[in-house]
């Protein structure tokens, strides 16, 4: 296809897109010269006929007795006897416009007056509008309040449900999950399902004015060996939860900064964490002394503690030699040369 062919196509699909918005230009009264005219007219004898006619008219000066406007009306009712064809009559134009505009905005009394006064609304003025135009009656208000206080107790309900019936932990073993579904209708809840939803209800309550979160300020009393142990395994078998985690490429959720991953969710009629706690403190046994200055004793509560130790090593700071006290004792020790009687 040539550059003419495909110019000549856009203009042609154009004219389509231009009539389907507005009409054809014969509708609207126009000629339309993009179409063809036939060929089979005859212009040939109508341009000779036409021009004979004027070499005529250009030779006759026309009568004497007859005005030039009753000589022209007869010569346009002669041609029109002679060919037989009626005379054109022009149709008035009609153009189409299509609105698609919407209607201008109806103006308050208040915001013709700011624009006699010729300035602009405040904001405050704008929100008070809107306020007014998005104000609800008081039978909406009151069925919109009702509406919340129903989504707020069906979120409740949701949210306990989750909590106790341990639906996400149903591949744990011994979970209760199965229990909790079977017993779904009932209002109260038996078992091992029954002490943790007591237990998790009371938490929530407790936790609004605990500065613990509900938990349990002391762990339960049990043997100390007992204790490092569970809490060892606890320890392992999170790293080791974690690790397969990662080989495999998966991303685990983060844990709070002093807080331990829990495993045993759902596991149990009681919490772990009565018993081994919800993290791990790290004890620093090399205190940080800042800068490495001789200090001498212990601050206490009851005054600066110094020792006896303490005040001989000060005392005796400056006198290291082999003669001091504690020392091997110096050559004057043994007397001079006469001490054995003196040899002579």
């Amino acid at each position: 296809m040539s550059e003419e062919e495909e110019y000549m196509r856009a203009l042609e699909v154009q004219r389509r897109n231009f009539e389907a918005s507005f009409g054809s230009l014969e509708t609207m009264g126009f000629e339309d010269k993009s179409k063809v005219k036939p060929a089979n007219e005859p212009n040939d004898s109508e341009d000779d006929d036409l021009e004979i006619g004027s070499d005529e008219l250009s030779d006759f000066d026309g009568f004497s007795g007859m005005s030039d406007s009753e000589g022209a009306e007869d010569d346009e009712s002669d041609s029109a006897s002679d060919h037989g064809e009626p005379q054109h009559v022009s149709k008035p134009k009609v153009v189409k416009i299509g609105d698609n505009y919407s209607d201008a905005p109806i103006l308050s009394n208040k915001d013709k007056k700011m624009l006699r006064q010729g300035r602009a609304p405040m904001m405050a003025e704008i929100e008070e509008k809107e306020r007014k135009l998005h104000k609800l009656s008081a039978k909406q208000q009151q069925n919109a309040k009702k509406e919340d206080d129903d989504n707020l107790e069906n979120d409740l309900m949701l949210q306990r449900l989750l909590q106790e019936s341990h639906i996400l932990s149903k591949q744990v073993g011994y979970s209760g999950a199965e229990l909790t579904m079977s017993t779904l209708d009932y209002e109260d809840p038996t078992g091992s399902a029954r002490k943790k939803a007591l237990t998790s209800r009371l938490r929530n309550l407790s936790a609004i004015n605990s500065g613990s979160g509900g938990l349990p300020k002391k762990l339960e009393k049990m043997p100390m060996a007992m204790r490092k142990g569970m809490i060892k395994s606890r320890e392992n078998r999170i790293s080791k939860y974690e690790k397969e985690a990662k080989d495999a490429g998966i991303v685990l959720s983060r844990v709070k900064k002093g807080e331990l991953r829990d495993l045993d969710s759902g596991r149990g009629s009681t919490f772990a964490s009565d018993r081994l706690g919800t993290g791990k403190k790290e004890v620093n046994t090399v205190r940080d002394r800042g800068l490495r200055i001789n200090s001498v004793g212990r601050s206490t509560r009851n005054g600066l503690m110094i020792s006896a130790d303490e005040i001989s090593r000060i005392n005796n700071a400056g006198s290291r030699g082999r003669g001091g006290p504690g020392g091997r004792g110096g050559r004057g020790g043994r007397g001079g040369r006469g001490g054995r009687g003196g040899r002579r």
